[in-house]
Formats: C-alpha cells, sequence, structure tokens
C-alpha cells in the first residue's frame, strides 16, 4: 500500500461514516440514541447500525466533544484517539474501496 492509496482510503473512511452519520441524524427526525435511551429503549438496532456504519465519526466526535468540555482531555489520550480514528476509518475506507471495486465502479 503506497501514500496515495492510504490517503483515498483515509478520506474515504472518514467520508462515508460522516456522510452516514449526517443522514442517519435526518432520517431518526428527533429520536436520536442516547446512552439511556439504547438501554431502555427498543431502539438497539439503530444504534448498532450507527456504531457499523458511522463508527469514525461518532468516535471523532465524542472525541471532539470530549477535548471541548470543561473536564478537558489529556493530549496523550487525545493523539491515541485520532491514531484510532484514522485507522479505523482506514481501515473502512479499505471496504468501501474493494467493495467499489467488486462493483467494476473505476476507483483510480
Amino acid at each position: 500500500m503506497n501514500f496515495a492509496t492510504s490517503f483515498l482510503s483515509l478520506v474515504t473512511g472518514f467520508g462515508v461514516s460522516f456522510v452516514v452519520l449526517d443522514v442517519s441524524r435526518i432520517a431518526s427526525r428527533g429520536r436520536w440514541p442516547s446512552a439511556h435511551g439504547v438501554v431502555v429503549d427498543n431502539f438497539r438496532a439503530f444504534a448498532v447500525f450507527l456504531a457499523l456504519f458511522a463508527g469514525p465519526a461518532l468516535f471523532v466526535r465524542a472525541l471532539w466533544r470530549m477535548r471541548m468540555t470543561a473536564g478537558r482531555l489529556p493530549f496523550a489520550d487525545s493523539v491515541l484517539g485520532v491514531v484510532i480514528a484514522g485507522g479505523w476509518a482506514c481501515c473502512y475506507g479499505l471496504v468501501v474501496i474493494q467493495c467499489a471495486v467488486l462493483l467494476g465502479l473505476p476507483v483510480r
């Protein structure tokens, strides 16, 4: 894997996960799952869908929210979170690119 492929997979992974996150927010129409609501309500399928298909975006948003709160996330934890989110998005992007190749779409 060269630099261009890894960059393309990183951008694809974050792009697709943020698109899925935004579309699911629009589709949920105010019934956005919270931690308490997922446990109590029968809304588990949507939360699992979000975790699978919008995981990197959810992780980055949670990391950003923790970084901006009064508690302040330590620098080492922030760097580790960025590395994990980047790796997750890269893996997700590779899966999306391979699916596009299998469908016959021109990728490169």
